[in-house]
């Protein structure tokens, strides 16, 4: 699949918070830490009841029963001189009032905590939730600055999901901070070695300031094979290219050994975590070892009970998989595996959009027409419940395709005028439609226009590659694609904006052998150069 920044635009791998409707996800904030530090809420308060207390008051913070959190908080009454637990009762006031609305009130509240107990990070770490389920940025992205500059081993803690929601939905009008803040978790090291996306969001920033001199240490951090890819075909980067070219490797060998080395090593430091197993098959997967990402199905559920209760991890790792098999070769097995967790019943099983949406794309993009018609109607009633503008637009792109390739060319007609009025929410998927339906003049005029947006510019040079990279798939548009580009006023554009890969770069040949237990480091590759 053509990728930008690490993220297909054909959706495979999607941020949840580019697909979703817009929901934050849910904090791993401990109860069991706060009560450490405030005690009981009352002298004569049995510890349990203390306990219970405090998961009621999470419970109903997370629930958005703000009334009810407020006045649970207002049980607790620590000693005088328990300045801890006076700054964390305080926060959780705070908490609720912000979710109340009353955003002064709270404001006062977290900055008293904070002044109160400065090295208590709980105090920011609620500030930080309670930022994010109130849709009060603002606030949130104060706690995550104070925490980046006088906390940076617990920021580098935070869950990814909450501070990648952060960083999608960041104060509007305060471009310097919101820079700033993507560059210093980059240089923390945050997410670990699923940090790639923040790494490569810093060296965009930083490459487009000119300060490419500050760029170049990260890219000792980045290791992901479809981001570097990405470097080296956009000409902004052209800067960048001879230090990541030195580094790099035949077929970037080393890029990509080195991902499955950190991805592993994460791995067997948890391996109950669904996260690092999800991590785990990804990077195997793009590093050409579909083998070994295919043999990890082992280790996720298979029957419907144990889908039903599937986390959104898991239902990634499956994901993973499924791609994995697709890309073997084995395509009947991937909409399996596709349809089994589809089709399991879930009580919040909402991320599935994402899985809707893969499956169909891999029919559709296979031109498997008649497989993808019976899916397009709950694909569309997903992404209309669940989904944001962007995943709307890829169901009309993939319903579209699927009428033209049936033929159905009236019906076809009939979503045209919709599908070309959101172009906007995802041009190059839409692009994608009008080339799938053979309309090539329709699609240049419409990827001229676009190019006014940098993001798209990304896009255009990606999908235009004259050879696949790491994160495509065979597709029925990518021969139209090499069409478009034969236009002068398309290729024009290109060479201005981008390259081909170099050919000593492009992804190897798929590997199908069994994966070691232990991978040995890179070579070549030290922090020195």
């Amino acid at each position: 699949m053509r990728s930008v920044g690490g993220v297909s635009v054909l959706s495979l791998f999607v941020p949840l918070s580019l697909l979703l409707a817009g929901a934050p996800p849910l904090p791993a904030f401990s109860a069991a830490v706060a009560i450490q530090h405030t005690g009981s809420p009352k002298p004569d308060q049995p510890q349990d009841e203390t306990d219970r207390l405090f998961e009621q008051y999470f419970d109903q913070l997370y629930g958005r029963q703000y009334a009810d959190a407020l006045a649970t908080s207002s049980r607790f009454d620590p000693d005088e001189d328990n300045k801890e637990g006076q700054a964390i009762v305080k926060a959780m006031r705070a908490a609720a009032l912000l979710g109340l609305k009353r955003d002064q009130e709270a404001a006062k509240l977290f900055a008293e905590a904070d002044a109160a107990a400065p090295s208590v990070s709980l105090v920011s770490t609620l500030q930080f939730d309670a930022g994010l389920y109130a849709e009060n940025y603002e606030v949130a992205a104060i706690a995550l600055d104070r925490m980046i500059a006088r906390m940076p081993d617990v920021a580098r803690e935070l869950d990814v999901d909450g501070v990648s929601f952060l960083l999608a939905n960041e104060p509007k009008g305060q471009d310097l901070q919101n820079e700033e803040r993507r560059v210093a978790l980059a240089r923390l090291g945050f997410g670990g070695a699923g940090g790639d996306y923040f790494i490569s969001s810093a060296i965009e920033i930083l490459v487009k300031r000119g300060e490419v001199a500050s760029a170049e240490p990260l890219l000792f951090k980045l290791d992901s094979p479809s981001l570097v890819e990405n470097l080296l075909i956009q000409r902004r980067y052209a800067a960048l290219w001879t230090k990541i070219e030195a580094r790099a490797g035949a077929n970037l060998h080393n890029f990509r050994e080195s991902s499955v080395l950190a991805a592993r090593r994460e791995f067997d430091e948890e391996p109950d975590s669904t996260s690092k197993l999800q991590l785990l098959i990804h990077v195997l997967r793009s590093a050409g070892k579909l083998d070994a990402a295919i043999a990890l199905q082992s280790k996720l559920p298979s029957t419907p009970d144990a889908l039903s209760s599937a986390d959104e991890d898991t239902g990634w790792s499956i994901n993973e998989v499924a791609l994995a098999l697709h890309r073997a070769g084995r395509r009947d097995e991937a909409d399996q595996l596709f349809a089994s967790l589809n089709e399991a019943k879930m009580k919040n099983g909402r991320w599935r959009v994402s899985m809707f949406i893969n499956r169909l794309e891999l029919l559709v993009s296979d031109g498997r027409f008649d497989r993808a018609l019976p899916l397009l109607d709950l694909t569309e009633a997903s992404a209309a419940v669940d989904g944001n503008a962007y995943a709307r637009q890829l169901v009309r792109r993939l319903r579209y395709c699927t009428m033209s390739g049936l033929g159905r060319k009236a019906e076809a007609a009939k979503l045209l005028p919709e599908l070309l009025k959101q172009a906007s929410d995802a041009p190059g998927a839409t692009i994608d439609a009008l080339l799938c339906a053979g309309e090539v003049d329709r699609a240049e005029k419409l990827a001229l226009a676009s190019l006014k947006d940098e993001k798209f510019q990304a896009d255009f040079v990606s999908r235009l590659q004259a050879r696949p990279l790491t994160s495509d798939d065979p597709s029925i548009w990518a021969k139209r694609w090499q069409e478009l580009r034969q236009r002068p006023a398309i290729a024009a554009e290109f060479n201005r904006l981008g390259r081909d890969m170099p050919a000593e770069f492009l992804p190897p040949a798929i590997e199908l052998t069994d994966e070691p237990a232990r991978i040995p480091a890179p070579s070549g590759w030290t922090e020195q150069g």
